[in-house]
């Protein structure tokens, strides 16, 4: 009987050292705590909350219920609340740094090759429509590693004409899908008043109906074109580049936002003429996503490295030296065939950069779980030269502004996969509310809204995982 206590005691220690154990264990800010493929702790240390940043990686931030400051009582700016200002494109220039070499079984390749630290597609050289070839064959060989990395063979464009050249090139099509690379969400989808509008409404049902009650701006074409719907995935090393001007080593300019004019052609090349059977109406569309070579390696590798030997197009296979491949939306291909119609994968096209027409603000999508030291955006329509090179914010009352990165939770070894938010960097903060936003557009221009974001929790009238913010202020057209 006397020595049932010690057990007792005995056995109260054993569970207090564990308890501290498993405390201890718990993740520090900033740390990871969650995520696919992670399979450390995911309990977060006191005061700390485990936010899901996205499906890889979730991060221990300051608890939002706990974080003093996240109301925004009523607040006016000394200053005017929204301006523009115009700052000079950067005369420095830098060369792109080699990427790392990766480490791990293949380095997240799989089936693809490594080369100079990203992964490549292998194709049949004797086949010039293969996408894939055994790495155990003889006759297996991989594109330039160039045309797997972020391009630098294209020019920094620091502003658009309505009178940009042309170029000839063929599109194909993916589908509809609120996941773009770019980070667009169910921007860009949902159009009204069109007259293909409903054979739109019937391949995306009612989600455009809740979409568009809630952001009508959204969903409206310029007044005398096609754009709401109409999207594309460049190429991947288009969709993102390294501008020698830009910060950055490898990747730093993303051409989400940028528009462009289409038209289908002839085979030959030459344009239907208007009431020709063949004809339809050119459109205009933006870029939302990515088409990268690896996982594309018929189409989407580039001038000179293209699979797509069984199409016959004057400019179809391979693609002209200075052209891009558009892989289109299901609703821009299906209003250059007529009537939603998808009877052909390819077709010839011909395509020109043009200023953005786009309707109302540029609206901020908001992601969840944000606070006062933490939280993710993507700025969707903007106008004029539409791409985006620079976010920065600044909490209440405070005279700083903090720059935006972009989501850096993606492998290097895949560049043209890279995701297109923004996210507040670590070790940062609070940024109280109301906060500043600050947009500069890769003409130079800035626009500011001192109060873009005044809460971080979506009204009950939003849609779950999408909520808009009207900034109140647009690029020049």
């Amino acid at each position: 009987m006397l020595v049932r206590p010690f057990f007792v005691a005995l056995s109260l220690c054993w569970l207090s050292l564990q308890y501290a154990v498993r405390k201890r264990a718990c993740r520090e800010q900033w740390l990871q705590c969650g995520g696919l493929e992670y399979s450390g702790e995911t309990c977060c240390n006191p005061g700390l909350k485990c936010i899901r940043i996205n499906e890889y990686y979730s991060q221990c931030q300051p608890d939002p219920i706990l974080t003093p400051g996240e109301n925004s009582p009523d607040y006016t700016p000394t200053g005017p609340t929204a301006y523009t200002m115009t700052v000079p494109v950067s005369t420095t220039s830098h060369a792109q740094s080699p990427y790392p070499t990766p480490t791990g079984p293949n380095s997240g390749c799989g089936s693809w090759q490594m080369t100079e630290g990203v992964c490549c597609p292998l194709y049949d050289k004797n086949d010039n429509r293969s996408e894939s070839c055994s790495s155990s064959e003889s006759n297996c060989v991989t594109p330039p590693a160039a045309v797997c990395k972020s391009g630098t063979m294209y020019p920094e464009v620091h502003s658009v004409s309505s009178n940009e050249p042309w170029h000839y090139s063929r599109s194909t099509h993916f589908g509809l899908t609120s996941g773009g690379a770019c980070g667009y969400g169910l921007y860009g989808l949902c159009t009204r008043g069109s007259e293909s509008a409903i054979w739109i409404d019937s391949m995306l049902g009612n989600i455009c109906d809740t979409f568009c009650k809630a952001y009508p701006i959204l969903c409206k074409d310029p007044a005398d074109k096609t754009l709401r719907g109409n999207f594309a995935a460049p190429n991947g090393d288009y969709y993102t580049q390294f501008w020698p001007s830009l910060p950055g080593d490898w990747d730093n300019y993303l051409s989400c936002g940028e528009c462009f004019e289409l038209i289908r052609t002839k085979p030959d090349g030459s344009d239907y003429a208007a009431g020709e059977a063949g004809y339809t109406d050119p459109i205009v569309l933006e870029i939302v996503d990515s088409c990268p070579c690896s996982a594309n390696s018929k189409w989407c590798c580039g001038p000179g490295v293209d699979h797509c030997g069984e199409i016959d197009f004057k400019y179809g296979c391979p693609l002209p030296e200075d052209s891009i491949h558009l892989d289109l939306s299901d609703i821009a291909m299906g209003r250059l065939q007529g009537n939603g119609s998808m009877n052909d994968g390819v077709i010839p096209t011909r395509y020109r950069r043009v200023p953005c027409p786009k309707p109302g603000n540029i609206y901020l999508w908001m992601r969840g779980g944000g606070s006062s030291y933490y939280f993710a955006l993507t700025a969707v329509n903007a106008a004029g030269i539409g791409s985006i090179i620079s976010i920065d914010v600044k909490g209440r009352e405070s005279t700083t502004w903090t720059p935006l990165e972009r989501d850096p939770h993606y492998s290097s070894s895949r560049p043209q996969e890279r995701y297109g938010a923004w996210v507040i960097p670590q070790n940062t903060g609070p940024h109280n509310l109301p906060i500043a936003v600050r947009l500069t557009s890769a003409a130079g221009e800035q626009i500011v809204s001192e109060t873009a974001i005044k809460s971080f929790t979506p009204p009950a009238e939003a849609i779950e995982g999408f909520w808009y913010i009207d900034t109140g202020v647009q690029f020049s057209k």
